[in-house]
């Protein structure tokens, strides 16, 4: 089914539309989809390490279904909504890089206020070195959960964004191929 360089993605719709939107659910009949279709094929698209260079959406749908311009109107259409899921994920994106710097931000200066406490009880003088190595460690922990979250943001949180924008700017590229469905 998939090589480096090729995919084939096959798609059993009822209606064209269902490429778009999601169709009723009904767990009683097989090679349909619950999702829109092109949700599925971008789902399919995310799971792929790499995405290949070259991908064919195989449209199977009932022959009550085709007319003249399907091809050239379902090319349009899939290219749209490409373009739409693709300036969501990228303002997605962008909102989670501007608030991971905001994160970073408090946390540095909370760190540094952290820092400056544990300096200040050395400072202070004579104290137990059993409450100097509680607060350290107090300090050290806070240190670490101001940095974590930012840390998390820029390391996790935004490689579903990445991987999503990826997929449909393939997907938006991909031959659509439209085929009779064969019920045997």
């Amino acid at each position: 089914m998939a090589t480096s360089s090729h995919l084939d993605i096959d798609l059993h719709l009822k209606e064209i539309k269902h490429l778009f939107v999601a169709p009723e659910l009904n767990p009683f009949e097989d090679k349909r989809l619950q999702l829109s279709g092109a949700e599925e094929a971008a789902n399919i698209l995310r799971t792929k390490k790499e995405i290949a260079e070259k991908i064919r959406l195989n449209l199977f749908l009932p022959p009550d279904e085709f007319n003249s311009d399907l091809q050239a109107k379902t090319v349009v259409a899939l290219s749209i909504y490409c373009d739409f899921k693709a300036q969501e994920n990228q303002r997605q994106l962008d909102i989670g890089k501007a608030e991971g710097w905001r994160a970073v931000m408090i946390g540095l200066i909370f760190s540094t206020i952290c820092l400056l406490m544990i300096s200040a009880l050395y400072l202070i003088g004579p104290t137990s070195e059993t409450i100097l190595v509680i607060f350290v460690g107090f300090f050290t922990i806070l240190i670490w959960m101001a940095i974590w979250s930012p840390a998390e943001m820029f390391l996790y949180g935004l490689q579903p964004y990445r991987r999503e924008l990826k997929a449909y700017n393939a997907l938006k590229n991909a031959e659509i191929v439209i085929r009779e469905e064969s019920f045997a």
